[in-house]
């Protein structure tokens, strides 16, 4: 009976190689914006600015667990053969760029969303963010795709170039979910270890975003011969969960438009990055 179940279940390319000088560039590109995160993380230490968004990075860092379990689900595969392994789980060794990239996607723009709903975000803020973060999401997979160090299989929905872009509906309410925690939770948190308890809620977030929303193309792609109907509604409907996940989070920590200052959201994350405008330069 095993067998007959693992048979109608799509199998990945387990002998496929990773290309390693292909599998080295994209090391080193997964971990720019993860060594940005942690100077800035140092940054705040030093500077007075308090752990949390070190402890959001090492937060995400114990998120990279779920990459083994979404991939089972959803038909991705991590190659294998000749990679630098991190860790596996499910049977699957997760290469090394894994520890790299949910550190800073997961935790880091999980920061980044709690300081932007601490600064003050309408609902159509939260949508605009949620598009962003989907949009980081293709420039952040792409190159791994056209590099050939992982792919999917299966009958993936939304796929133009290798990319099914159902994981770009659902991986920006991971940050997104997280973030919301953190604001809700902040006030709670009032001591330095009591913040450290954000390093289990971005790994919580991670799973509450993905269970959330992932699980109708989960049931879907693991049927025996599906069509692409099935999975493209499926797809649809992942969608719609995705973007209900994001209303949902406006309730906790969007703000009425009349309440916020005409500042539009790229200027917020600017201040956000790098502090106010001085005076002088504001007065130019």
């Amino acid at each position: 009976m095993h067998s007959l179940l693992t048979a109608a279940i799509p199998q990945p390319p387990f002998d496929a190689e990773m290309p390693q000088r292909a599998e080295t560039v994209f090391n080193i590109f997964i971990f720019i914006p993860l060594g940005i995160g942690l100077a800035i993380a140092i940054r705040h230490l030093l500077g007075g600015k308090g752990p949390l968004l070190l402890f959001c990075i090492l937060g995400g860092a114990i998120a990279a667990c779920f990459e083994p379990i979404v991939d089972v689900l959803g038909l991705a595969y991590m190659k294998e053969q000749g990679a630098t392994g991190a860790f596996t789980i499910f049977d699957r060794t997760m290469p090394l760029y894994i520890c790299f990239v949910y550190p800073w996607y997961v935790g880091g723009l999980g920061y980044l969303s709690f300081k932007l709903f601490e600064r003050g975000i309408g609902m159509k803020g939260l949508f605009v963010l949620w598009g962003l973060d989907a949009i980081v999401d293709v420039f952040l997979e792409t190159p791994g795709i056209a590099l050939d160090t992982y792919l999917y299989y299966g009958h993936q929905p939304f796929n133009i170039w290798g990319l099914p872009l159902w994981w770009c509906f659902i991986n920006p309410v991971m940050p997104m979910v997280a973030g919301a925690l953190i604001y809700k939770l902040r006030p709670h948190l009032d001591t330095g270890w009591k913040l450290a308890a954000v390093i289990a809620i971005i790994p919580m977030a991670d799973g509450i975003a993905n269970g959330a929303t992932a699980w109708p193309m989960w049931i879907t792609l693991n049927q025996s011969d599906v069509a692409y109907l099935w999975t493209y509604l499926a797809g649809f409907v992942t969608l719609g969960l995705s973007l209900l996940s994001v209303w949902i989070v406006s309730l906790v920590v969007a703000r009425p438009e009349a309440e916020l200052e005409p500042e539009t959201l790229a200027g917020k994350l600017r201040a956000i990055t790098f502090g106010p405008k001085s005076a002088a330069t504001a007065s130019r």
